[in-house]
C-alpha cells in the first residue's frame, strides 16, 4: 500500500513596525532563530526614525525576510491589511515589533491551527502566564470592558480580545475583507472571523508591557473606537453575503493541517 505524503504546513509571520528603531532588529533576529517561518513579512509603516534601516539590516542576514514599505502611516489596521494580503502561508501569525510579546510564544499560537483544532488562536495576557509586567490598571479595566462587550455581541468567551498575539488559518484570513485603519482592526477581525464560522482558541502568552514614556501608542480614544467598531461590524456583518458563504464552506469541510514526518 502506497504511503500518503502530507504537505508540510507553511508559516507566514507578519510584523508591522512604526517607529520601533530600538527593538525591531532584536525582534526579527529572535523570530528568525526560531526557524518556524517560511516567510517573515515586515512592514515599515511610515516610520520617521531609523526603523527602516534596522529592518533592512535584519533582511540582509535572513533571506526569508520580505520588506514592505508605506511612506505614510495611516494606522495599524491599514498596515495589517497590507501584510495579510501579501502572505502565502497556510498559517499567518502576528508578532509585534516592540518586544511586549515574546517570539518564544509563537509556536503555541501556531500549534492549534496546525493540528486542525482551530481556525483562529488568540494569545491571552490574562490566562495563566509565564511572565507579566504589572502596570496600568486602567488599561486592564478598559480591555476587560471591551472584551466583555465583544463577547456579548459575538457569543464568544474570550479573555483578551485586544491582544496583538493572534494566529489565523491563512486561506480564511486572506479571504475576508477588512477595512479598519487603526487599532480597531482587532475588534473587526474578531467579529468577522466569528461571523464567518471560525473556531477560536486561546493560549496563554507572556506580556512585557511598555510605559507611554517607552513608546506605548494606544490611547483612550482607541478604546472608544474599539467599542464602536465592535457594534458597527456586529450589525453590518449580519448582511455580509461573503461571510455567510464562507461560513457555509467552513461548515461543510474542515481543513486539517498535518506536518509531514521527515
Amino acid at each position: 500500500m502506497q504511503e500518503t505524503k502530507t504537505k508540510p504546513v507553511s508559516i507566514s509571520i507578519i510584523v508591522c513596525a512604526y517607529n520601533e528603531e530600538p527593538t525591531v532588529y532584536a525582534v526579527l533576529e529572535s523570530v528568525g532563530k526560531l526557524g518556524l517561518a517560511d516567510e517573515i513579512l515586515v512592514l515599515d509603516n511610515g516610520s520617521t526614525d531609523g526603523t527602516r534601516g534596522q529592518i533592512n539590516r535584519a533582511a540582509q542576514s535572513n533571506p526569508r525576510i520580505r520588506v514592505l514599505v508605506k511612506e505614510k502611516n495611516i494606522g495599524l489596521g491599514d498596515g495589517l491589511r497590507t501584510l495579510v494580503s501579501a502572505t502565502k502561508g497556510d498559517v499567518v501569525v502576528r508578532q509585534d515589533a516592540d518586544l511586549e510579546y515574546s517570539p518564544e510564544d509563537l509556536p503555541s499560537l501556531i500549534e492549534q491551527i496546525e493540528n486542525g483544532n482551530a481556525d483562529v488562536v488568540y494569545g491571552s495576557r490574562l490566562l495563566v502566564r509565564k511572565a507579566h509586567k504589572v502596570h496600568y490598571y486602567y488599561n486592564y479595566l478598559a480591555n476587560f470592558v471591551i472584551t466583555q462587550f465583544s463577547n456579548a455581541l459575538t457569543n464568544l468567551y474570550l479573555s483578551d480580545v485586544e491582544t496583538e498575539a493572534k494566529a489565523f488559518n491563512g486561506a480564511i484570513v486572506r479571504s475576508i475583507q477588512f477595512c479598519s485603519r487603526g487599532f480597531e482592526i482587532e475588534n473587526e477581525m474578531t467579529v468577522k472571523l466569528k461571523r464567518a464560522g471560525c473556531v477560536f482558541y486561546e493560549v496563554p502568552v507572556s506580556y512585557y508591557g511598555r510605559t507611554y514614556e517607552e513608546g506605548k501608542k494606544i490611547r483612550t480614544v482607541d478604546g472608544i473606537r474599539a467599542i464602536w467598531a465592535t457594534l458597527r461590524f456586529s450589525m453590518t456583518g449580519r448582511f455580509d453575503t461573503k461571510l455567510r458563504s464562507l461560513r457555509k464552506q467552513l461548515g461543510s469541510r474542515r481543513t486539517k493541517f498535518i506536518r509531514a514526518i521527515p
